[in-house]
C-alpha cells in the first residue's frame, strides 16, 4: 500500500500541472515561515519593549511613592490657597501598629506564599496562563506585590499581556528595594476599600467608627475581603455578599489556625455591626467661575500629559460621536485622579478683579428677577474677558448667580453667536484673500439667507457691510472662500462645538450646528489684537505633582498662526468703525476712545452677543434664555451695556493708556482707507472689476434660484397653484393639530412623535422648495422643542424618584432607629440586672464571678454597638474577714 502511493505521488509531481502545485505549496509554506518569523520577532521586540518599561518605572519607585496623597491644592495669581480637592481618606500606619490578625489575616486569604516568592508566584502565573489558553481570559496569578504595583504605581486595570509583563517586572524590583513587612505596610495602607478610602486605618473609622487596634476577628475579616471586589463585598450596599465573603475569609483562617474553630464559629454568627462614620468633602467649585473654569483646565492638561490628543475638526458625525464619548470618558478619569489629591495647581486668578467683573456683570441684570421652571433667573448671561498680552483669561462670568445654579455658561453654554461670527469667518478670511475694508461687494438676494432690514443697497464697502451688520455681503465672503479656510481657521483657534457641516458659509451669519462659547469668542477676536497669532484661553500657570515631584505642565502661552498681520489690523480698524458709527456705537467707553467690537443676534432673537476689545483686552458677551426665548428690545442691548461696564472697569483697574492699536508698518492708511505697501498684494482695476462682476453675477444667480424656488412646482412637477396650495395646506393643518395635542407627561411623548413624523411625509408632497425649507425649518424647531421637554419631563420624573427614595430611605432609618433605640434600652434594663449580679457574685467571691462580668461585657459590647451609652462598669469588692479574704 505504502510503495502504490509513494509510487502514485511521484507520477503526479512529474506532470507540469502537478509540478507547479508543488511549486506553489513550497511557495506558501515560505511565506508562512517568513510571516510568522516576522510576528515573532515583533512579540520578541514587544516583549523587550515591555520588560525595559519595567525597569524604567521601577527606577521611580520610593518609599514617598507609597505614602498617602496630600488634597490638590489651587492657588490663585499671588499664591493664595483658593480650594483644597479631595475625595479620600488615608491614614497612613507603621507595619508594627497595624493589628497582627489583619497583617496574618491578608496574607492568609490573599496571598498564601507571600513570605515565600520574590514578587511573582510561579504556581499563581500558571494558572494564569491556563486560564488565557483555555478561556482567552487574562486574570488570576496576582500577588499582593503585584496589586500594589497595578493600582499604585501603573494605575492600569486593563487586562492585556502587555500590562501583564510590565506589572511582573516591577513586582520583582520592589521585592529587592523593599523587605516584605514594607511591601505588606504599604498595601494595608494604600489598598482601595471602598467609599474613598484607602488603606486600613481609614476603612476601619469609617465602617465601624474606630482604629484598626480595636477591630475584633469579625471586623478585620469583613474589610480584607472588600478588595477582591470593591462592589460586590459592599457592605453598606451588598450587606449578605459582603457577610458570605466575611465567613469565607474566617473558615480560611481556622484553616490556617489563625483563629480556632470557636472563635470561627463565634464571629461567623455575628450581624456586620457597621457603624458608619461619614467622611466630609468639600470639593463644591461651582461657587466661583474663575475656579470652576481653572479646574476644567487642569483636567483637560492631565488628559494631554496623559497621551489625549484634543480635536476640532471630524470627517463625519460618526468620527464626532467617537470622539466625543471618548473624550467624556477621559474627562471622568482625570477628574477623579484630580481629586485623589497630590497636585498643585498655580491659577492666573486675580481675585480681586474676579470679584469686580462679577458685581459690574450682575450690575446690569438687577432689574430682571423672574426665574424659569427650574428657578434659575433669567435672561441669562455669559462673559469672559481675555488679556490680549497673554492670552490669559483674565475674569469670566457663567451666570447670574452660583445659588442653585452651576452651569458655567461661560465654558459649557453653547449658544449660536449671530453676526460675531462675521469677523473671523467671512471678513478676516477675506482681507487674507486680498479685500479692503472699502472693497465692495454687491448686497444682493441670496436663498435662505436675509437681512435685518428689507430690500437691498447694491453695492457697499466690507466697512459699511460690517458695520451695518449686512447678512448678504458676510455670507457671499465666506462663499466665495473655495478652500473653507475659514473652517480650518475655528479648528486652529479649539472651537470645540463644531461639527463637519459647519463647513459651510451660513456659519457666517451664525448659523452653526452647535453653537460657541464666550471663552471661545474671546479668545478668537483676541488673535487680532496679537497679529492674527491665536493663544488657547486658560487661566493657568502650571501643574505641580507632589508624588513625584516633577512640573506637569507650565503654560508657555503658544502662538499659532491664523491670520496675517495685514488681515488682522484691517479686521480691528473695520471693527472700530462698528463702534463709532455702527450697530455697537451703544459700547463706546467713556473712559477710552480706541474700542473694536461687532454686534450679534439670532433668529426670533434668541441670543444677544457682543464681542468688544481695547488694545489690552477682548471680552464677549452673550445673553439669552436657557430655554430658547425670544429677548425683549431692552434685553437685546444688555450685551452692549454690560461690556461698558466691564471695559471702562478694567481700563481704569489696568490703567491702559490711551493709545490706539498699533498699526503694521505694511499698511498704508488714507482716512477710512487702507493699503498694503507691499504693491504686489494690492488689487488691480480690472482685478476690482472682475471682483464685483463675480458678485454681481452671483446676485443675478442667487436670484433667479429664488424665482425658481417659487415657481418649480409649475416649471417641473406641472401642478397648479391650487394644488400646490392644497398640499401646503395638508402641512399647515398637520402642523396646528401637532400643536394642539399635549404633552405634559412622558406617556404622551410618542404620539407627539408619531403626528411629527406624519407632517414629515406631507411635507414630502410639497413641491414648492421656498415652502417646503420653510416647513423643514419648522418641523426641526418643533422636534428640538419636542426633544427639550421630553428631557425636563424626564429629569422632573428622576427628580420625583430621588424624592420618594430618599422619603423611603428616611422612613427605613427612622424604623431602625426606633428598632435600635428599643434594643438598646432593652440591653440596658438586661445591663443594670446583670450589673448586679455581677456586684453580687463578686461580694460573695462566686465560683461564677468571671463568667458573670464577661456576659456585662458582651452587653455593654451590644449596647455601643447599637449607638448607646453606657460608662464603663465599676465593680466594688468587699472583703469578708470571716473568710480571710
Amino acid at each position: 500500500m505504502t510503495n502504490n502511493f509513494r509510487h502514485w505521488w511521484h507520477n503526479f509531481l512529474q506532470h507540469p500541472l502537478r509540478k507547479l502545485i508543488k511549486y506553489c505549496g513550497w511557495l506558501c509554506l515560505l511565506v508562512g515561515l517568513i510571516w510568522g518569523g516576522w510576528k515573532l520577532h515583533q512579540g520578541v521586540n514587544a516583549l523587550k519593549k515591555d520588560i525595559t518599561d519595567g525597569y524604567l518605572i521601577s527606577d521611580t519607585v520610593s518609599k514617598q511613592t507609597f505614602y498617602p496623597k496630600q488634597p490638590t491644592v489651587i492657588k490663585d495669581n499671588q499664591g493664595k490657597v483658593m480650594k483644597k480637592l479631595t475625595h479620600s481618606q488615608a491614614n497612613y500606619i507603621s507595619f508594627t501598629k497595624i493589628k497582627p490578625i489583619v497583617r496574618q489575616g491578608m496574607v492568609a486569604s490573599e496571598d498564601r506564599r507571600f513570605y515565600q516568592h520574590h514578587g511573582v508566584d510561579l504556581y499563581g502565573v500558571l494558572r494564569a496562563m491556563v486560564q488565557l489558553v483555555l478561556r482567552r481570559q487574562i486574570q488570576g496569578g496576582s500577588t499582593l506585590t503585584q496589586q500594589l504595583v497595578k493600582n499604585v504605581i501603573l494605575k492600569d486595570q486593563s487586562q492585556n499581556f502587555h500590562r501583564k509583563i510590565k506589572e511582573m517586572v516591577v513586582a520583582q524590583s520592589l521585592e529587592k528595594k523593599f523587605t516584605k513587612q514594607q511591601i505588606l505596610e504599604f498595601y494595608l495602607n494604600d489598598v482601595y476599600l471602598g467609599h474613598g478610602c484607602y488603606g486600613i486605618g481609614s476603612a476601619a473609622r469609617y465602617y465601624f467608627s474606630k482604629p484598626q487596634s480595636r477591630l475584633n476577628y469579625s471586623e478585620a475579616a469583613l474589610l480584607i475581603g472588600i478588595p477582591n471586589n470593591q462592589i460586590l463585598y459592599d457592605p453598606v450596599t451588598h450587606p449578605q455578599t459582603a457577610r458570605n465573603r466575611r465567613n469565607t475569609i474566617l473558615y480560611t483562617w481556622k484553616q490556617q489556625k489563625l483563629i480556632t474553630a470557636a472563635q470561627f464559629t463565634q464571629y461567623s454568627q455575628q450581624p456586620l455591626n457597621l457603624k458608619i462614620h461619614n467622611f466630609q468633602y468639600d470639593n463644591d467649585i461651582s461657587h466661583d467661575y474663575a475656579l470652576n473654569y481653572a479646574v476644567s483646565n487642569a483636567v483637560k492638561q492631565l488628559m494631554a500629559v496623559h497621551g489625549f490628543e484634543m480635536q476640532y475638526l471630524f470627517a463625519d458625525d460618526q468620527a464626532k460621536t467617537n470622539y466625543k464619548n471618548q473624550y467624556t470618558q477621559a474627562y471622568e478619569k482625570y477628574y477623579g485622579e484630580l481629586l485623589k489629591g497630590g497636585f498643585i495647581i498655580q491659577t492666573t486668578i486675580n481675585r480681586d478683579l474676579q470679584q469686580k467683573v462679577v458685581a459690574a456683570v450682575q450690575a446690569q441684570y438687577t432689574k430682571y428677577q423672574t426665574r424659569d421652571a427650574d428657578g434659575k433667573l433669567e435672561p441669562q448671561v455669559a462673559s469672559t474677558i481675555v488679556d490680549n498680552r497673554s492670552g490669559d483669561v483674565l475674569a469670566l462670568v457663567g451666570g447670574r448667580t452660583t445659588n442653585g445654579d452651576q452651569l458655567n455658561r461661560a465654558i459649557d453654554a453653547f449658544r449660536q453667536p449671530g453676526s460675531t461670527a462675521k469677523p473671523i469667518i467671512a471678513y478676516a478670511p477675506a482681507f487674507e484673500r486680498g479685500y479692503f475694508p472699502q472693497s465692495k461687494v454687491i448686497d444682493g438676494p441670496i436663498a435662505n439667507v436675509h437681512n435685518w432690514y428689507s430690500g437691498y443697497r447694491g453695492a457697499v464697502t466690507l466697512r459699511t457691510a460690517l458695520a451695518d451688520s449686512i447678512n448678504t455681503v458676510a455670507f457671499k465672503l465666506a462663499a466665495n472662500d473655495k478652500d473653507y479656510s475659514f473652517y480650518n481657521d475655528l479648528g486652529k483657534m479649539e472651537f470645540s462645538g463644531l461639527y463637519p457641516a459647519d463647513k459651510n458659509p451660513i456659519t457666517a451669519v451664525g448659523g452653526f450646528t452647535k453653537g460657541v462659547t464666550t471663552t471661545e469668542m474671546a479668545a478668537a477676536y483676541s488673535s487680532f489684537a496679537r497679529s492674527g497669532r491665536f493663544v488657547s484661553p486658560s487661566n493657568l500657570r502650571s501643574i505641580y505633582d507632589t508624588v513625584n515631584n516633577r512640573w506637569l505642565y507650565q503654560n508657555t502661552h503658544l502662538k499659532t498662526e491664523v491670520y496675517s498681520k495685514n488681515a488682522s489690523y484691517m479686521m480691528i480698524n473695520a471693527m472700530q468703525s462698528v463702534v463709532n458709527s455702527g450697530s455697537g456705537k451703544g459700547a463706546r467707553l467713556d473712559n477710552y476712545p480706541y474700542v473694536a467690537g461687532k454686534t450679534g443676534t439670532t433668529d426670533n432673537n434668541n441670543d444677544s452677543y457682543f464681542v468688544g476689545m481695547t488694545p489690552s483686552f477682548t471680552i464677549a458677551n452673550w445673553t439669552g434664555y436657557d430655554h430658547q426665548t425670544s429677548l425683549t428690545a431692552e434685553e437685546l442691548q444688555l450685551p452692549i451695556k454690560t461690556f461698558k461696564a466691564e471695559g471702562q472697569l478694567l481700563v481704569d483697574y489696568l490703567k491702559e493708556a490711551k493709545t490706539d492699536f498699533p498699526m503694521p508698518n505694511t499698511i498704508r492708511r488714507e482716512g477710512d482707507y487702507l493699503f498694503v505697501r507691499n504693491n504686489a498684494n494690492q488689487k488691480t482695476v480690472a482685478q476690482i472689476i472682475e471682483q464685483n462682476y463675480v458678485a454681481f453675477n452671483s446676485a443675478q444667480i442667487n436670484a433667479n434660484q429664488m424665482r425658481l424656488n417659487n415657481l418649480d412646482y409649475r416649471l417641473i412637477y406641472h401642478l397648479s397653484k391650487k394644488q400646490e396650495r392644497q398640499r401646503e395646506k395638508q402641512v399647515e393643518l398637520a402642523l396646528q393639530r401637532y400643536t394642539s395635542l399635549p404633552f405634559t407627561q412622558l406617556s404622551q411623548y410618542d404620539d407627539k412623535v408619531a403626528e411629527l413624523q406624519k407632517i414629515r411625509y406631507k411635507n414630502e408632497n410639497v413641491k414648492r422648495m421656498a415652502a417646503k425649507n420653510e416647513f423643514n425649518k419648522t418641523i426641526m424647531q418643533l422636534q428640538s422643542k419636542l426633544n427639550l421637554t421630553q428631557a425636563k419631563l424626564q429629569a422632573q420624573k428622576e427628580n420625583r424618584r430621588v424624592a420618594k427614595f430618599e422619603q423611603q430611605k428616611q422612613q427605613i432609618q427612622a424604623q431602625r432607629d426606633a428598632k435600635r433605640r428599643s434594643l438598646v434600652d432593652r440591653l440596658m434594663r438586661q445591663y443594670s440586672t446583670q450589673l448586679q449580679r455581677v456586684q453580687t457574685a463578686y461580694d460573695n467571691n462566686a465560683a461564677d464571678k468571671e463568667l458573670q462580668l464577661q456576659k456585662l461585657e458582651n452587653l455593654i459590647n451590644q449596647i455601643r454597638s447599637y449607638g448607646g451609652t453606657v460608662d464603663d462598669p465599676v465593680i466594688t469588692v468587699h472583703h469578708n474577714k470571716n473568710n480571710g479574704n
